[in-house]
């Protein structure tokens, strides 16, 4: 029973830890008593998606979603949110445990494992902080879809597709996956996933009324539309991350951020007209750039798990790039790109004296290093420094470090793993 206990005490200590945490963050006000706001307005009948909550915050989330939270407004909030916490607690551990069921992580020395597994969590404590602080869905999104591509491997379709569709409905971030699915030939579970989605979009019909619903709908689309004014110059509150963010403060003098510092950051002075065109065809450039992931003819299917990983890694990673209205908590979705990169670091250059790599890309391991480095201070300088915030925030450093994230990634491909594998 001693011996038991000695080898498992860091994780009942690391459990008291996280509880503490929980216990502490729920006190706090935070984005989760929008979410439990709504679900209380929508049992009353009212327009969830005109009411501003919090004096001048919206609603942005579905209806069914609303809907599942409604029973549990008749408990306390905080106990709620206690709740809440500990499902993402477990949302993060099951994320984790399917990242490195892609990775090959049995490669790796008992020490290499350590650091890997240790960077790994360095890297996203920033935004896991933010996740909790807010009490956000971020955590949620990115579990569902991790979690749904994992049932699909393994031939649990519906359940897949359901999780996936589940997220879509919630909170469109994971729309890609969809394109994603079919490139991939998993033509059922595209079928599936769509057809899930309208029959979530449908279903609150069964309790608040087909009217109601229909009347949420139209609201919620009009709130969300990425076509609005304030989604395009998209820098209504300083707080915001994302290119159409980035490509507003650079593009346009006067973009409408109230809390701008008298730094000059823009390079031009465009219209609004002409920044909207420039913001999709940088969107549609992303997207295309997937190609260059993909790596295979469309239409064919890929048994490869790093190469899969590798995929959704940018997937993810571009997700809250090409969104508006993005703030840190939803660059949670860089967890597989980093998470890549990071075993990509360590098995190549730290789990053995095997330098195979420095010769196929010509370069120092110094060099990736370095970059990815700077790639953390970017994204995290929010948490490591935050006393300069405004200046980090004023220039859109977290956007700076997702662009990194994304070339690095680009150039660290998993052949390199295999071929050093292979050797």
């Amino acid at each position: 029973m001693r011996d038991y206990l000695s080898k498992k005490w860091p994780y009942y200590f690391s459990g008291l830890v996280i509880l503490i945490i929980i216990l502490y963050e729920a006190k706090g006000i935070q984005d989760f008593d929008i979410y439990f706001a709504a679900s209380r307005d929508l049992l009353l009948g009212k327009n969830i998606y005109r009411i501003q909550y919090h004096e001048w915050y919206h609603y942005y989330y579905d209806i069914l979603f609303t809907l599942i939270l409604a029973p549990f407004t008749y408990f306390p909030l905080y106990i709620v949110k206690v709740f809440w916490l500990i499902l993402n607690v477990f949302f993060v551990y099951r994320i984790w445990k399917n990242l490195l069921n892609w990775l090959p992580v049995s490669l790796l020395k008992k020490n290499s494992k350590i650091l890997f597994n240790t960077l790994s969590f360095i890297f996203i404590l920033s935004f896991l902080r933010d996740n909790f602080h807010l009490a956000q869905v971020s955590i949620l999104i990115l579990y569902l879809i991790i979690e749904g591509l994992d049932l699909i491997n393994r031939h649990h379709k519906i359940a897949g597709t359901l999780l996936i569709a589940l997220g879509i409905d919630i909170k469109l971030l994971p729309i890609l996956i969809i394109p994603y699915l079919i490139y991939r030939k998993e033509w059922k579970s595209a079928f599936y996933v769509i057809g899930f989605i309208v029959v979530f979009l449908f279903l609150p019909i069964v309790f608040i009324g087909f009217d109601y619903n229909n009347n949420l709908l139209i609201e919620r689309w009009h709130l969300i539309n990425p076509m609005n004014p304030e989604h395009i110059l998209d820098t209504s509150e300083t707080s915001f991350h994302s290119l159409t963010t980035l490509l507003a403060t650079l593009l346009v003098k006067d973009c409408g951020d109230i809390h701008a510092l008298t730094l000059k950051r823009n390079i031009a002075n465009i219209s609004i007209e002409n920044l909207n065109i420039i913001i999709n065809v940088v969107r549609g450039t992303l997207i295309l750039f997937a190609l260059h992931f993909l790596r295979t003819k469309p239409f064919k299917r890929i048994d490869n798990k790093l190469q899969q990983l590798y995929e959704i890694s940018y997937l993810c990673l571009i997700t809250p790039l090409i969104f508006p209205h993005q703030q840190y908590y939803a660059f949670f979705f860089l967890f597989p790109a980093s998470t890549y990169l990071l075993f990509y670091m360590v098995y190549l250059y730290f789990n053995s004296e095997n330098y195979y790599i420095i010769k196929y890309f010509k370069i120092k391991k110094i060099i990736l290093i370095v970059f990815i480095s700077i790639a953390y201070f970017l994204t995290n300088s929010h948490f490591i420094l935050g006393q300069f915030n405004n200046f980090y925030e004023h220039y859109k450093t977290l956007t700076y470090g997702a662009l990194l994230l994304m070339m690095l990634l680009a150039i660290c491909k998993p052949k390199a793993i295999s071929n050093t594998n292979a050797e």
